[in-house]
């Protein structure tokens, strides 16, 4: 049964609801997940969803008044978070194919983040990396948004046509992977990427950083709601840069993308 509208005024969603794992439950320990007996009893169910490869869509909370939760809740809605992949942690990830070749694409909810993102540099065919060498850059405004190789790898093609939206925004057009590469190690002993509860504390750690730079500007001290409104006082603008701000938008993509030494 879903709760009645009042309910969620004011609420947070539980990250299992933005997960897809759970209809409505909202979050009263502020993201605190590591403490929360339900999530802990959760994880072990993950597991078996990631065995199972099993995809989980991030669909948006309805009805809550708190700006920063339904904000935070309108850029998980339509992303997918592919739990029978491995993902780095810029949010690359990996799909390996019958012939051993593996797809990498941008995590879904990443690129909700960056949006609108104005370009992508890829990988030329023939190119080797080591794991943790620059691959591709991201041109989004001012920035270049380096991502960096999860695995050691031979590059086969680029995508003619990448997808620069996840896959809630772009409909039928480009393509969801952005580079297939030949690996020159096991994907399933490579060091760094995430899966299974790893990989959904790492989306954990996402929100948490939205929510935080959300709750700044909307719930600032003097009591006024921060960032460009509809005319009708309604949902914030969908991109999140005139909301946070630059300084804080850009501060956001430094914890997201950090520079790797």
């Amino acid at each position: 049964m879903q709760p009645e509208p009042d309910r969620m005024a004011s609420e947070l969603p539980c990250v299992w609801v933005t997960a897809g794992v759970l209809s409505y439950r909202p979050c009263d320990r502020e993201f605190d997940c590591e403490a929360c007996p339900l999530y802990q009893a959760l994880r072990g169910g993950a597991s078996a969803a990631a065995a199972a490869g099993t995809a989980i869509g991030v669909p948006a909370v309805a009805g809550a008044d708190d700006p920063a939760a339904r904000f935070l809740a309108q850029l998980g809605a339509g992303c997918t978070l592919h739990l029978d992949r491995a993902y780095s942690q810029e949010g690359l990830w990996l799909e390996a194919g019958a012939d051993g070749d593996v797809r990498i694409g941008l995590d879904d909810y990443t690129l909700r983040l960056l949006q609108p993102v104005d370009g992508v540099v890829l990988p030329r065919a023939g190119v080797w990396f080591q794991r943790g060498a620059p691959c591709a850059w991201i041109d989004r405004g001012r920035l270049a948004i380096a991502l960096h190789c999860p695995i050691a790898c031979e590059v086969l093609e680029a995508h003619p046509r990448p997808s620069l939206a996840p896959a809630g925004d772009r409909g039928k057009e480009g393509g969801s992977w952005w580079f297939r590469v030949r690996p020159h190690e096991p994907l399933a002993a490579s060091v760094g990427l995430l899966r299974n509860e790893a990989l959904l504390s790492w989306y954990l750690g996402r929100v948490r950083a939205v929510h935080g730079q959300l709750d700044v500007v909307m719930h600032p001290a003097d009591g006024r709601v921060a960032g460009p409104l509809l005319a009708d006082g309604g949902l914030p603008a969908t991109a999140i840069e005139p909301v946070l701000g630059r300084e804080r938008f850009e501060a956001l993509v430094a914890t997201l993308f950090p520079v790797q030494i």
